[in-house]
């Protein structure tokens, strides 16, 4: 009698580990399915192509800036300039407080080669003048989010001759810096 019990039980150890394996294995399977539609659609909104290992909470936050007016010296969603759209992104997704101008932003990144751009570094411009004077957050495939004076918030290619021309440096933000 003992062995046949001790028989069930192990069977319904076994049979119990195999339930919760499926059930961590579907819940791999929806997270999966639920990460390739956010990036799906995310890349549709961005017109970038996301490799699906961007960071998801900024993905989604510089989604909802698009198309936010420009505004001089001001950093909300009703209206924004590039390095204010740049303090408050930062500030919300990463708890990080930058500079406020492009310029001084310069002092919260360390330079990096153009090459080495991951999603959430920082690219410089000189637009005017012989100092930087516009920045933009890098997001994958070549591509940033930036606040245009003309324009608003908008995504815009490395490689489009404006840019490249006028390009300065890339960085990525050093999280201990003095400010």
């Amino acid at each position: 009698f003992i062995l046949i019990l001790l028989v069930v039980v192990f069977q319904s150890c076994e049979t119990e580990k195999e339930i919760i394996n499926h059930k961590i294995e579907e819940k791999a399977i929806t997270e999966e399915n639920s990460d390739n539609s956010f990036y799906e659609k995310h890349s549709k909104i961005l017109n970038i192509k996301l490799s699906g290992s961007e960071n998801k909470e900024l993905i989604k936050e510089v989604s909802e800036w698009l198309g936010t007016p420009y505004k001089y010296a001001s950093n909300t969603k009703s209206g924004t300039d590039c390095s204010g759209f740049v303090q408050a992104i930062y500030l919300k997704i990463y708890h990080i407080s930058l500079y406020r101008s492009s310029f001084d932003q310069l002092k919260n990144v360390r330079p990096i080669n153009k090459t080495e751009l991951q999603t959430g570094d920082l690219v410089f411009f000189v637009t005017f003048g012989n100092k930087v004077s516009h920045v933009g957050i890098y997001i994958n495939d070549n591509k940033f989010i930036h606040a245009s004076t003309k324009r608003g918030v908008v995504v815009n290619d490395l490689n489009e001759e404006y840019y490249q021309k006028n390009f300065h440096t890339a960085g990525r933000v050093i999280t201990n810096y003095w400010n």
